[in-house]
């Protein structure tokens, strides 16, 4: 406000002296004009309220006393002078306040204030486009604080508009640039972490590089499209790099090779609320690529470390793929298809960066073979429903594997470890686990959370140091606060103790301090949990199912009994 205070009087400052020079004047010539005989001429003090309010139009008439011949001329000339004067001023203000210059100085005010206030730990979000936009209705729903930078204006509008929970900061400008990065509040001791997500990977680099050097200990994750960017975030201790194509091609080499395990992929990772994918089960045979750049390479390598028969359709040529695996055109039209031989294949995946030439490809090719499995790539949002229209086996979106990918490395790093360690597991078993997790939350994505058993929350201190015996189970944790015998709508993943990892660990396992657990399951079961271990009473009728006396009263009471002989 200080700096926004000196600008707007250097804007202002050929105004305010002319003004200031209209009222000096005016009071001078009012103080020497004779005064009619009898009165005594007008001192400064009666010169200066006259021409005050003289001079705003008010006018309350002569004062102190009826004015002379000389004065009147005078208090023409001031009147004329003054509404100059002030026209001169005003025209001048409402001019600055249409200059985007001071408006943005304004705004920027205005942001670093909110993010100076912000009481609660709050994340970074760079960039406000269809992945930052995910992430920030993420954390909305889960009573997460924010602050956003975008470099769009609109964008940053839209934000204003989104409707969140709670007031969100928002300020249009360079990611890169470390000092606006210091204005959002990346060295505020509140900031949990910074997550760039912006459209430019050059510019993701470069607030990695900047939250690097301000806060090294600050979580910080990256969104990046080549291999040499997501070395150079990897090299400097970025916590996360998201790489959308590596990703694609990771998940797509486990729905070929394992589809179980794919769908239980797809259950924990997905953004929680939305219902649980179909199976998807690709069929053996010959599958067309339609478009090679890096997403469609990255669907190629999948099909190819599987063994299956593969044919690109693209417009550049690719002197590294084998000869006669591919056909030049853009994949659209029936002649570019049927010489990729559309008709004997038994799928096909639009890997293009434009909807329309997906959709496209997609509607061609279901006519010349109705009964081939579609994988769609799906770019922008806001073409949900053409994608929906056209019933793909599978449909990938852009943002939406970014964005879960981040939520993962940043609310439940532990989810990361367990989606390591079921690859080991047998196929069946992945069978049955989708079984329990379809019943959790009637068939939608359930929530995930992780746990930490340490002396910082006041139920695990009594459970574990002040009131040891009988020692708390893991199935304790999943009881109803207010009725025991009623189980949560929640399943344990993973207990993490010293190194040890157990999946899927029994009811019977008991805890120890610092170990780690990893939850998915309703929403109203994870706030259940979290409320109960809050509170020693809670902990205590869990683990007993003795109702804990309530009121200071009751609490002397139930003492004195215990003290008692025999």
């Amino acid at each position: 406000m200080y700096n926004i205070f000196f600008l707007a009087l250097r804007r202002l400052r050929v105004p305010l002296i002319t003004l200031i020079l209209i009222y000096a004047v005016s009071m001078f010539g009012l103080v020497l004009m004779p005064a009619p005989p009898g009165q005594p001429a007008l001192d400064f003090f009666h010169a200066f309220y006259f021409v005050s309010y003289t001079a705003t139009t008010i006018g309350f008439g002569e004062i102190p006393y009826t004015f002379s011949p000389g004065q009147r001329a005078w208090v023409l000339v001031c009147i004329y002078l003054s509404v100059i004067g002030w026209t001169y001023t005003l025209g001048s203000l409402l001019a600055l306040f249409q200059d985007r210059s001071f408006l943005h100085a304004l705004r920027l005010a205005k942001f670093t204030l909110k993010v100076r206030r912000m009481p609660t730990g709050f994340y970074l979000i760079l960039g406000y486009g269809q992945t930052g936009q995910l992430l920030a209705r993420a954390l909305d729903e889960r009573g997460e604080r924010f602050v956003v930078v975008e470099q769009r204006e609109e964008r940053v509008n839209e934000v204003l508009l989104a409707g969140y929970h709670a007031d969100v900061p928002a300020i249009a400008g360079n990611a890169a640039n470390p000092e606006l990065l210091q204005l959002a509040g990346i060295l505020h001791r509140n900031c949990r972490g910074i997550l760039a997500v912006t459209g430019d990977e050059n510019v993701n680099l470069a607030a990695m590089m900047a939250s690097h050097a301000l806060r090294p200990r600050l979580l910080s994750i990256g969104r990046a499209r080549s291999l040499h960017v997501s070395r150079n975030m990897s090299s400097f201790g970025a916590n996360h790099v998201v790489n959308m194509f590596e990703t694609v091609g990771m998940e797509f080499r486990m729905a070929l090779r394992s589809p179980s395990h794919y769908r239980l992929w797809q259950t924990l990772t997905q953004l929680p609320g939305r219902p649980i994918p179909s199976l998807f089960q690709p069929r053996a045979g010959l599958w067309l690529v339609v478009g090679f750049g890096r997403f469609g390479h990255a669907v190629y390598e999948a099909l190819v470390h599987q063994g299956y028969a593969v044919r690109v359709i693209d417009e550049e040529s690719h002197p590294d793929l084998p000869i006669g695996v591919q056909v030049a055109g853009l994949g659209v039209e029936e002649r570019d298809l049927r010489e990729a031989g559309v008709r004997e294949a038994v799928g096909l995946i639009a890997c293009h960066d434009h909807d329309i030439n997906n959709l496209s490809a997609i509607a061609t090719a279901r006519e010349m073979n109705p009964g081939l499995m579609i994988v769609a790539r799906q770019n922008l949002a806001q073409n949900r429903s053409l994608f929906t229209a056209i019933h793909p086996d599978l449909t990938v979106v852009r943002s939406q594997i970014v964005a879960r990918q981040t939520l993962i490395a940043m609310t439940t790093p532990l989810l990361t470890q367990f989606l390591e360690l079921m690859q080991g597991y047998s196929v069946e078993w992945a069978g049955k686990l989708e079984e329990q997790l379809l019943g959790l939350c009637d068939g939608e994505v359930p929530e995930r959370w992780a746990l930490e058993l340490t002396a910082q929350n006041k139920g695990f201190v009594h459970a574990f140091l002040a009131q040891p015996l009988p020692p708390l189970r893991l199935g304790d944790l999943s009881r109803h606060p207010d009725r025991r015998e009623q189980a949560l709508d929640c399943l344990a993943l993973l207990y993490q103790y010293q190194g040890h990892d157990i999946v899927l660990p029994q009811a019977s396992q008991q805890l120890q301090l610092g170990a780690r657990i990893l939850f998915v399951g309703s929403p109203k079961a994870r706030r259940l949990m979290q409320w109960a271990l809050e509170s020693p009473e809670l902990v205590d009728y869990l683990r007993t199912g003795l109702t804990p006396p309530r009121g200071a009263v009751f609490r002397w009471l139930a003492a004195r009994k215990q003290a008692k002989p025999g």
